[in-house]
């Protein structure tokens, strides 16, 4: 697992530098914002608008994932680099995202973890071989130390392209602290669905488990973006099963999903897409922190 490392490159106070700024961009996504190779939202995750990753709050002794998305121009070269500050703040690994052919398209799911930081890369990408490719996909995986005393820390996403590009976030380390994943039983990949279907299709399985009562078993490390989420999940259920019964045991769990399929559903088009399923992650997060009543 790469280790988080000072930025060097801390230029333009993260905003892009005006020349060739519409050359290139660099853009962080949410884990169900998966997007093809030419810079467009899978038709599958599109809502009427898609979370903007700006200070993101994550749980301690958890993962937390976002797709970085890279578009430069053709034959264009880039050294993309992620660093946090404190630079100890978490760990991380970051991986090449590979898309597969469907009938809807070009899906990105297979991953690959980066050789080494900073990743060259260059445009279209020579491992993919797709006619017209302007965008390449990385996953950004993160490790919240479960003790860790920071409620906050800066981390950003450097791209050079004759020019740099700089994407930072400023993430929220909440008190919430997820049951270590180690008391889930791991094995292969399994329980995924077809990648055609919405990224959110992934955390289905194990919030139906929860649910219903059913063992979950997860996958480490996962092997696929689908994996990934559904691992993911498993991580808000363990800590949905932390929280009193009345807030996010099955019974309310299973009403309070209910109630968001049908907020999501008001129109034709999902209003939230596959992102509808962050408003859980946000909740049981949010509660989790809550002080306890003495």
């Amino acid at each position: 697992m790469s280790r988080a490392r000072p930025a060097f490159a801390l230029l333009c106070g993260g905003v892009l530098a005006a020349a060739g700024a519409c050359a290139q961009t660099l853009d962080i996504y949410s884990e169900f914002q998966r997007v093809d190779p030419f810079g467009a939202v899978v038709a599958a995750d599109r809502g009427l608008a898609r979370r903007e990753i700006l200070s993101p709050a994550v749980a301690r002794n958890a993962f937390a994932s976002f797709h970085v998305v890279v578009s430069v121009p053709a034959k264009e070269s880039y050294f993309l680099f992620v660093g946090t500050n404190p630079p100890n703040a978490c760990s991380f690994t970051l991986y090449r995202e590979h898309f597969v052919k469907t009938e809807q398209g070009w899906i990105p799911d297979t991953l690959v973890e980066t050789p080494r930081i900073p990743d060259f890369g260059v445009m279209p990408d020579p491992d993919e071989n797709i006619d017209g490719q302007t965008t390449r996909l990385y996953l950004l995986d993160l490790w919240i130390p479960p003790d860790t005393p920071l409620h906050g820390f800066r981390l950003e996403v450097q791209m050079k392209v004759g020019i740099w590009v700089i994407r930072p976030l400023e993430v929220r380390v909440m008190a919430a602290r997820v049951p270590d994943l180690t008391g889930v039983p791991s094995g292969p990949e399994k329980s995924i669905p077809p990648i055609d279907r919405g990224a959110d299709a992934a955390a289905i399985d194990p919030l139906t488990a929860y649910v219903s009562g059913a063992a979950m078993a997860t996958n480490a490390p996962p092997l696929t973006l689908r994996g990934t989420i559904r691992r993911n999940a498993i991580q808000d259920m363990l800590l949905a099963g932390s929280l009193p019964a009345a807030v996010a045991g099955p019974q309310a769990m299973g009403k309070r999903v209910v109630d968001l399929f049908g907020s999501n559903y008001q129109s034709y088009a999902r209003i939230s897409g596959a992102e509808w399923y962050l408003r859980l992650r946000d909740f049981l997060a949010g509660q989790a922190s809550r002080p306890v009543p003495r």
